[in-house]
């Protein structure tokens, strides 16, 4: 599809800047690529749009409401629909849209199901595993989900996990997609000497292992520092480098201190996008043993390839859907996310030999810029938006 016949597109967005996450850089970076003029955001209010929204290279339409997860059949909640959907109608007119995305199903989706009907606009719905498994927990919501995908013309699955969660809850297999999230590939190239700087910066001095993300249990943090206590016998110099905050950072120190980890645990908390190719730089394995606690799963795990795009080793769980995101034996290992013992295995595997671990790294870069970039991403996603 040439990029001059794109359709007019909606993108609905509960969750937009200036929060951050891998599902917002997702539709950034893809509709960044859009040609000027056919996309068009529309996401909550916040403090000062101007900050965030001005750089962008389409518009962002921001509700005069926030964009919550009613509960439909609630009759509290339908004046808050109403008012919303009669604001979103008024941009469709506006922006002549020929068809809406949906950054996931609810409440997004159940918007756009809404304006096609009034409208004959068709919709698509990004899907990345969790949202699907935490709708199913509330008997309303996992009444209400199928249906909204089923009204889709497509649907996005990030992985192939999510797309077999997406068809256990009932959803048409043949409207399903999968299309894996992108790197910006050429920004972790050449970061050699900013990662020294970052080494040098935290007094790394000995192997580092690293995990980018938030502090939260299914990211698997407090597996590794229950393992550097074996592991720093083997290697007594290693440092473990957490890069995020969240709600288990107490918890987390706590438990270095509990195993005697101490001084080799470095928590460098939240740190800006510009420098986060520089952290992925200073490590020499990248190690995020996810597991799935209750209903939150790792839908993909888009860290794993930003580290193969540094040319790191990474060690993941087996858990969601990192079997898309990494290799097992050829860019990485993936180890059962609650078997400590499997999770020191694989570290040792990967310090103890440089060039087996230089090799993974090597086939991730590879891969990453074969299979994963944004252009790609894009791509795929006007070819599948040309058939609605």
């Amino acid at each position: 599809m040439s990029v001059t016949t794109a359709r007019n597109t909606l993108v609905l967005a509960e969750f937009f800047l200036p929060q951050i996450g891998g599902s917002i850089n997702w539709l950034i970076h893809t509709y960044s690529r859009y040609p000027k003029g056919t996309a068009v955001v529309v996401a909550p209010q916040c403090a000062d749009p101007d900050m965030t929204d001005g750089d962008l290279p389409f518009p962002v339409k921001r509700l005069p409401c926030p964009m919550l997860p009613w509960i439909p059949i609630a009759p509290a909640s339908w004046p808050e629909y109403y008012s919303a959907f009669r604001w979103m109608k008024t941009v469709c007119t506006q922006y002549e849209i020929q068809q809406i995305h949906c950054a996931k199903v609810l409440p997004e989706g159940l918007f756009a199901m809404v304006l096609g009907y009034f409208r004959s606009v068709p919709y698509l719905i990004y899907a990345h595993g969790e949202e699907v498994q935490i709708c199913q927990t509330s008997k309303a919501l996992s009444w209400l989900m199928p249906k909204v995908y089923n009204g889709a013309s497509a649907i996005i699955a990030n992985s192939t996990n999510t797309k077999e969660i997406l068809e256990k809850a009932g959803v048409q297999k043949e409207k399903i997609h999968i299309i894996h999230p992108g790197v910006n590939v050429q920004d972790y190239v050449g970061q050699e000497a900013r990662g020294l700087e970052i080494r040098k910066r935290h007094k790394l001095d000995g192997p580092v292992l690293l995990t980018v993300g938030r502090l939260q249990r299914r990211k698997g943090q407090d597996m590794v520092i229950k393992a550097l206590s074996e592991v720093k016998k083997i290697f007594p110099s290693i440092y473990y480098l957490i890069v995020g905050g969240g709600e288990e950072e107490a918890s987390l120190q706590n438990l270095a201190y509990e195993c005697g980890v101490a001084d080799h645990v470095v928590f460098a908390g939240k740190i800006p996008d510009a420098e986060l190719s520089a952290y992925y730089a200073a490590c020499d394995v990248f190690v995020m043993p996810n597991r799935q606690i209750g209903e939150d799963i790792e839908g993909f795990g888009m860290v794993y390839l930003e580290a193969g795009a540094a040319g790191k080793p990474v060690i993941g769980g087996t858990s969601g859907g990192t079997r898309d995101a990494i290799v097992d034996g050829v860019t990485g290992f993936r180890v059962d996310g609650e078997n400590l013992c499997d999770l020191q295995d694989a570290i040792v595997k990967c310090l103890g030999d440089p060039q087996k671990a230089k090799g993974l790294g090597k086939n991730g870069r590879q891969r990453v810029f074969r299979e994963f970039t944004w252009d790609q991403v894009y791509s795929k996603t006007q070819k599948l938006s040309s058939v609605l």
